[in-house]
Parts: C-alpha cells; structure tokens; sequence
C-alpha cells in the first residue's frame, strides 16, 4: 500500500532547515565554539600586544565576553548568507515533488531528481512550527 503527497519545496523551505541543521547538528556546534575560540585568542593576542594597562586588559576581556553573542549570532548570518548563494546557483533543488511512501521505503521524485530514502536511515525527526524535517543516515540520488 502506497501513500502519495505531491508538495512545493521552496527556497524558504530550504534556508529554514539549514537553520534548523545550525541548531542541532553537532558539526556547527563545533564550528560556532572554534569561532569563538578564534576570536577570543585574536583578542588576547591584540590585548596583550597591545601593553595595555592590567585595568584596560581587563576592560578589554569583558567587552570581549560582551561580544560573544553578536560573535555567536554572526555564525548562523555567515551560513545562512553563502547557503543564499549556493540556492542561487542550484535552483533544480526547488520544484514539485511528490512523495510515494511504502512500509520498505520512500521516494521523492522531481523533473530534475529521485531520491530513494530506506526508514531504517531515518536519523531525525525535527520541526519548526510549519516544517518537518527529516534527517538521514544515507541517501541514494539519481538524476533524470
């Protein structure tokens, strides 16, 4: 028995899961605390090159610790920009789909591509209020 959903994947569709990706996958959590740690070791060096005072040193470490929100926000807004103009360049990633859903397995299927995905590859279900997203172990892809 087959169940068929035929849907639109949207450019907004796309960036909304990579920032959903940016607040779970592992690999940008790493990559948000080496920004940091690069840009906390860059001020030090500046700091400490810089023969400042012990009062300024000091000063300067706590305006460095009152950037480290705009340092951490500024990771998603880098990403999110190059995916912008990854988008831009691969537009056969946005089409009409639709989606044959089986008990083995489910496809979806494009003009452009055929993606063949096993439920035993399901690694994560995630939502954000009006998407699910569906992360897998292994993706086998075919284009037409």
């Amino acid at each position: 028995m087959y169940l068929i959903a035929q849907f639109n994947i949207t450019d907004k569709d796309l960036i909304a899961q990579q920032k959903n990706a940016i607040k779970i996958s592992k690999f940008h959590r790493k990559a948000r605390l080496m920004q940091l740690m690069v840009f906390y070791l860059f001020l030090v060096y500046i700091l400490a090159f810089s023969r400042l005072s012990t009062d300024n040193f000091i000063f300067g470490l706590s305006l460095c610790l009152i950037l480290t929100p705009v340092v951490w926000k500024s990771y998603e807004y880098a990403i999110i920009s190059q995916f912008k103009g990854i988008l831009k360049q691969h537009k056969n990633s946005l089409d009409d789909f639709t989606l044959n859903l089986s008990a083995e397995e489910f496809t979806k299927e494009s003009r452009n591509i055929t993606e063949k995905f096993q439920w035993e590859d399901l690694k994560q279900l995630k939502e954000d209020g009006e998407r699910y997203f569906l992360y897998f172990n292994r993706l086998i892809c075919n284009n037409n």
